[in-house]
């Protein structure tokens, strides 16, 4: 018998445009870029925004969503914040607990800064991650993940090199008494083009061998750039969708996220399916009720939901 599954993706926002730090910015521009980073962090501090992301998953009702940015921030080796430990602990406290399936270790940096007046390391780790809704019917059978070769180096604070790791993690799932199907969730480079592309050919080379597959993510490219296999269905478009203009749009706010009108203007997240019905697909956390109580969107992002029928 037919199942419907609720399956979503959605970037969380690590929390400050680190886009100010890489590549070669003028040192008198750095100092004021390096300010201008601290306080985008300082005011997007995840634990203010880990309720509105969990009421928004609750909401939709998602059975599998697949997560980027969910970072680890770090000052002095002390951990700050831990996204995924944060937004767990806001969905058990809505009555709806979810638990992690699958993840991948991505990117990760540190650099000195002022903080306070004084100066402190501060440290990132970011992932991707699956994470299940605990009452949901799909169970999950294995987990399994990987890192892209193609790996874009740059410069950061014009001082170093650094490698920005991109990757992917993935559940296969059952839903008893009708089929097995699996959900891949990735993220890929967004300062380069030609990384980004060549990343996407690595994961659909990845992709397992089961016909039925949910493939989500941040492809950091607009729909005449992603190029996927003719194989797999764009969700969006095919519950009736326009492929662009501002209903679409999922990126980006404010670096601070604390712009009152929304500045989402391109489509750059994808539920994309193959060998699956789509009922339906909507788009979520782009609307004003959506922020939190201190007026700040959930993510610079808005993310994609989608009605799969398995079976």
């Amino acid at each position: 018998m037919p199942q419907h599954v609720r399956v979503a993706t959605y970037n969380l926002y690590l929390g400050a445009d680190l886009g100010l730090l890489l590549g070669d910015v003028p040192p008198a521009r750095l100092e004021e870029n390096v300010t201008e980073v601290l306080r985008q962090l300082d005011v997007t501090a995840f634990p203010g925004r880990a309720a509105a992301i969990a009421r928004l998953l609750v909401r939709h009702r998602i059975d599998l969503v697949g997560l980027q940015e969910v970072c680890t921030w770090h000052s002095d080796g002390r951990v700050m914040w831990d996204c995924a430990e944060e937004l767990l602990t806001a969905l058990a406290e809505l009555g709806e607990p979810y638990d992690l399936v699958a993840e991948q270790s991505s990117f990760s940096g540190a650099g000195e800064a002022d903080r306070g007046g004084r100066r402190v390391t501060m440290r990132l780790e970011g992932r991707n991650v699956i994470l299940r809704r605990r009452s949901s019917p799909v169970v999950v059978e294995e987990a399994s993940s990987g890192m892209f070769d193609n790996v874009l180096t740059t410069r950061l604070l014009d001082a170093v090199d650094v490698s920005i790791g991109r990757g992917w993690c993935a559940v296969r799932c059952t839903v008893p008494g009708t089929t097995t199907f699996t959900f891949v969730n990735t993220h890929m480079e967004a300062y380069e083009a030609a990384s980004r592309d060549r990343q996407r050919r690595e994961v659909v080379e990845a992709l397992p061998d089961d016909p039925r597959l949910v493939l989500v993510g941040d492809f950091n490219a607009q729909p005449h750039q992603v190029g996927m296999p003719a194989e797999f269905s764009d969700a969006w478009l095919a519950a009736g969708h326009p492929g662009d203009g501002p209903e679409a749009a999922t990126c980006c706010q404010a670096g601070d996220l604390a712009n009152e009108s929304s500045r989402l203007s391109e489509r750059i997240d994808y539920v994309w399916v193959r060998d699956l019905a789509v009922e339906a697909c909507t788009r979520f956390g782009a609307e004003p009720e959506d922020r939190t109580g201190e007026g700040l969107w959930p993510s610079d992002h808005a993310g994609v939901a989608a009605t799969v029928v398995v079976g």
